[in-house]
């Protein structure tokens, strides 16, 4: 190998470390990698930056401002209405959500899909007495599959499209073309979760428990010196027998009392942890002599009838990741106060303040009636929900949203426009109609997603220039060798693997390279290797980490690591086999 094979290797294999050890995240260790590819002259700067002139990257863009624009719209809300049902079974109920949402996924980002669906379904579920975590990993995996069915229906398909410009077998790809598999794709997930999969799907709530909710928070409260319930018991305080939580223990001058009883008489400045759903913030606020105990709540500047209850998810690039809540400073930044952290459905038995954050904490935030408004496109929150008289969207736009992209779909299936102008121009005419107003059209794009999109580009330019592409391809060839199925299922294999470690849009970039080496080895035609990364990139149902949806349904859900796997593991098996058996068929070698 040459020295910048090396290096590029070396570069690579940094990225990889830190990329699923957590230490950095994807898209500043992806910039990382491109500086070094640049430092070290691997790549010139013309070629280092080139990955961001690539049309996929505009593409993205536009499509965050039209996933922005269904959510401000209300235009989801006003198609899903009805689609729920007023039956009571989880089993009829999963492909009532499934495929709406599946569809739904196939022309926007599912992000937004999902974010609106998991509050419906919380409080269908609450209505008909059954456990939402049976609705949630059915509502992750049916945007994942959905998004299969076009080349717009993940950044990832948008993205290696984009790679395939300038060859011939782009021109052999319409909007539609994945659907042939990926329809079928959805139909198995949707039949596996009606005959296997509703009986894998954890039940964290009893049906008995009308109300009751998956998710368990921990909330401290202070007596005020002095106040109604200085001096009285705990049964005369009212505080025995709660609708939403139980009083789990008391803090007086440094003892805890772990086992309260209702003659335990209350003190001054007692500290009281109550344990349960998030209505009992509400439910607290109701009694006289008591006041939150943490600081932060007290400090805000905004009138307590101002304020709402709100739950969010931390994103995985959020900077709060890694930090304990008082050093990630959420007052001073964000103009709220987190009153307790949930995690894999579970409390955090420690003091709010010294909690150190992960992705996918589920954060119980008091804050102004607009905080979910201001940071609805914050890249540190990949869910905010209002608990409290949620708002519904202004439905008056939601059909002109609708058939806005209907027309787009029309303008670019019948080939009058290439798909990035067709992009533009529904941007455009989505502002004008006032879908969506400049503010949040600018506040939807993530340009950390772009900026990981961009570097991992030149990192596969890299790895291509270098030869590790062809080293790569002969080695997998060494193992499966002149035989092209067994190599394009070695291919969806490593791209599936990837996608698990670190994110779907990287695992592609990587991936196509030695896609090009394999088609050029074995003489055949690239694109059913394309297919297979398109397909292994959005195939991640093993852990919560492998997908944003995963993540986004962990906290609400109430679901555990394990969980994903135990559901998952078979229809990833029922999805690899399906992908690599039509594939050859559909798009031949």
């Amino acid at each position: 190998m040459s020295i910048d094979a090396f290096i590029t290797l070396g570069l690579l294999a940094g990225f990889l470390i830190v990329a699923v050890s957590g230490r950095l995240a994807v898209d500043f260790a992806l910039a990382a990698a491109m500086t070094g590819l640049l430092l070290f002259g691997v790549l010139s700067p013309d070629e280092a930056f080139q990955g961001f002139s690539n049309p996929a990257i505009y593409i993205i863009a536009c499509f965050y401002i039209v996933s922005a624009a269904f959510k401000e719209s209300g235009a989801l809300h006003w198609w899903i209405s009805r689609w729920l049902g007023r039956t009571a079974s989880p089993r009829r109920a999963i492909p009532r959500v499934m495929l709406p949402v599946a569809f739904m996924s196939s022309v926007i980002s599912n992000t937004p899909v999902v974010a609106i669906f998991i509050p419906l379904l919380q409080d269908w579920a609450k209505r008909h007495k059954i456990s939402v975590s049976k609705l949630l990993i059915p509502l992750s995996y049916a945007s994942i599959l959905g998004g299969t069915c076009t080349l717009i229906g993940t950044s990832t398909n948008i993205l290696v499209v984009g790679m395939l410009q300038g060859t011939a077998e782009a021109n052999s790809l319409n909007l539609f073309s994945p659907a042939i598999i990926g329809v079928p794709l959805i139909v198995i997930g949707v039949l596996y979760f009606i005959v296997v999969g509703h009986r894998l799907l954890p039940s964290r709530v009893g049906v008995a428990e009308v109300g009751a909710n998956a998710r368990e928070y921990a909330v401290s409260m202070r007596v005020v010196a002095g106040g109604a319930l200085s001096g009285i018991s705990i049964a005369e305080a009212g505080l025995r027998h709660l609708q939403h939580s139980f009083l789990s223990e008391i803090q007086s001058e440094g003892h805890i009392i772990p086992a309260v009883g209702p003659e335990e008489i209350l003190s001054d400045n007692d500290i009281l942890v109550f344990v349960g759903q998030p209505e009992a913030v509400s439910e607290l606020r109701q009694f006289p002599g008591l006041v939150p105990a943490e600081g932060e709540v007290l400090k805000l500047d905004v009138p307590y009838s101002s304020r709402a209850l709100i739950e969010a998810v931390v994103a995985p690039v959020s900077n709060m990741v890694g930090k304990t809540v008082k050093a990630s400073r959420f007052r001073t930044q964000f103009g709220g106060a987190i009153l307790s952290v949930s995690r894999n459905g579970r409390r955090i038995e420690q003091k709010v303040g010294s909690i150190v954050l992960r992705a996918g904490d589920t954060l119980l935030l008091e804050a102004a009636r607009g905080f979910v408004r201001r940071h609805r496109y914050s890249r540190d929150f990949l869910l905010l929900s209002r608990l409290d008289d949620l708002n519904i969207p202004n439905f008056d736009k939601a059909p002109v949203a609708l058939s806005l992209v209907a027309l787009f779909i029309l303008l670019v299936v019948s080939g009058v426009m290439p798909l990035v102008v067709a992009s533009l121009i529904l941007v455009a005419a989505l502002a004008a109609t006032g879908c969506i107003s400049l503010e949040f059209a600018q506040r939807s794009i993530d340009m950390r997603v772009l900026l990981a999109i961009g570097a991992s580009l030149s990192l596969g330019l890299a790895i291509q220039k270098t030869g590790l592409a062809d080293l790569a391809g002969d080695g997998m060839m060494s193992v499966a060798g002149d035989n092209p199925l067994f190599n394009l299922l070695l291919l969806y294999l490593a791209t599936v693997l990837a996608t698990e470690l670190i994110t779907n849009n990287a695992a592609a970039v990587l991936m196509f390279p030695l896609a090009q080496v394999l088609s050029n080895q074995l003489d055949v035609s690239l694109l059913p290797f394309v297919m297979a990364i398109m397909f292994g990139a959005s195939a991640s149902f093993l852990t919560p980490m492998g997908y944003q949806t995963n993540l986004m349904v962990q906290g609400p859900g109430g679901y555990q690591f394990a969980d994903f796997f135990r559901v998952g593991i078979v229809l990833s098996i029922l999805v690899g086999a399906l992908v690599v058996t039509l594939v050859p068929l559909v798009w031949p070698f």
